[in-house]
């Protein structure tokens, strides 16, 4: 079963004590999620080794497709109905192995690899 990567941008607000120099608050903004790209303008669609895939080929497509955030309404409040709640995102993960095979490629050669 193939699987596959979207790439997804979304704001956080960080509330600054200017008084203290503390961080008082971290927001972030699900409702503002919008596709991520190269300085090309390509979206940024991987496999399941992150290995950067063209986006333009029938498995990102499909991921693109079923990936894209929903909204009950036009009013986009929270996070998309078609994702997971946002209580079950998780906040990162350990990519190091990714990172060692993404450094050994070009990330603008999108053909297969």
């Amino acid at each position: 079963m193939a699987k596959r990567w979207v790439r997804y941008v979304m704001p956080v607000m960080v509330e600054v004590g200017c008084d203290d120099d503390t961080v008082t608050r971290v927001v972030t903004l699900p409702e503002e999620v919008r596709e991520d790209r190269d300085d090309l303008g390509h979206f940024l669609t991987y496999d399941e080794k992150f290995v950067r895939r063209d986006s333009g080929a029938q498995p990102q497509l499909h991921a693109f497709t079923v990936g894209e955030p929903r909204w009950e309404s036009q009013f986009r409040v929270g996070g998309p109905v078609n994702w997971l709640k946002t209580d079950e995102w998780e906040e990162g993960f350990d990519l190091t192995e990714a990172d060692d095979r993404y450094g050994e490629s070009n990330p603008y050669d999108l053909r297969e690899r």
